[in-house]
């Protein structure tokens, strides 16, 4: 093996440590991150991931949460709530935030809740950030309809497939 190529090992430390901007004067820089977050274990360890980028780029990072509906009985599908369920689910959703805004907060980034509603969490992720500036997108590779992809969820495939700016798929 030719000693001027590094090994596997050291290719992907260096590959990761490019991705979050600090290989050895990098000039790529993440300013503003938005991490689609649905509270499950894909997406707290995309969160978790979010936070090393935004702490060695002083970032600010974007939660953004889709609300997409529910079913009822006599109507079907609708995005309309009724005021009792919107209230649980905000109480649930800002006492989550508190949790990931407390944990932002000793690592001295900024964080911002977005609640996003849409039929499709992808077309409300996509929508959402080709309205706005992001530089990255941080999303898990699955979400809380789990792993009904052999390989990658339906959401972090169609959004990885849509969004122009960098992707970062965590699984």
């Amino acid at each position: 093996m030719d000693s001027k190529l590094p090994d596997s090992f050291s290719f992907m430390r260096i590959f990761y440590l490019f991705l979050i901007g600090i290989n050895m004067g990098a000039c790529m820089s993440f300013n503003n991150i938005l991490v689609a977050y649905d509270s499950s274990s894909f997406s707290n360890r995309a969160f978790k991931s979010a936070l090393d980028i935004a702490e060695s780029n002083k970032s600010k990072i974007t939660i953004a949460s889709v609300l997409t509906g529910v079913y009822q009985p006599s109507i079907g599908f609708t995005m309309k709530y009724s005021e009792e369920m919107l209230k649980k689910y905000t109480k649930t959703l800002q006492k989550t935030f508190s949790t990931l805004e407390s944990v932002a907060k000793k690592k001295n980034i900024k964080i911002s809740l977005k609640l996003l509603q849409n039929p499709s969490v992808s077309k409300a992720i996509v929508n959402y950030v080709h309205s706005h500036k992001f530089d990255l997108v941080v999303i898990g590779s699955h979400g809380r309809t789990g792993l009904n992809k052999i390989i990658l969820g339906s959401v972090a495939n169609s959004v990885t497939q849509k969004v122009k700016c960098p992707i970062m798929v965590v699984k």
